[in-house]
């Protein structure tokens, strides 16, 4: 009986470690480069802009969702800037449809592509 507990607890445990895995691996981002046809086109007015860990971040009024400009492709963008020149103004951000693990009600999204009107401000394409 004892071996029987043993063999169920190292069978558990086996299945544990691998779920983990597989959900550290799925949440990993993609290291596949957003093109426009796989976003989505979000549009809202800026509420605020400000620096944030995961770079510089952007509060649309009325969505409660949480869009950023990654550290890594932004090295020319200053948050003051970017305040001065959208703070209240109408744009369209866009989004990379992915989902992970680590967030699944998408509530963080990297924004790909952000544009005025008639200007673009930043894009990755």
């Amino acid at each position: 009986m004892n071996k029987k507990a043993n063999k169920n607890g190292f069978t558990a445990l086996l299945l544990v470690a691998t779920l983990i895995l597989v959900l550290l691996i799925s949440g990993m981002p993609s290291a596949h480069k957003a093109n426009k046809k796989d976003c989505a086109a979000i549009t809202g007015i800026v509420q605020e802009i400000k620096n944030g860990s995961p770079g510089i971040i952007v509060h649309l009024k009325n969505d409660p969702k949480i869009y950023y400009i990654s550290h890594k492709t932004n090295a020319r963008i200053h948050t003051t800037d970017l305040e001065k020149l959208l703070k209240g103004k109408n744009v369209q951000l866009f989004t990379a449809h992915e989902w992970s693990p680590l967030d699944p009600f998408s509530s963080m999204k990297e924004i790909h592509r952000l544009q005025t009107a008639d200007t673009v401000i930043f894009s990755e394409f």
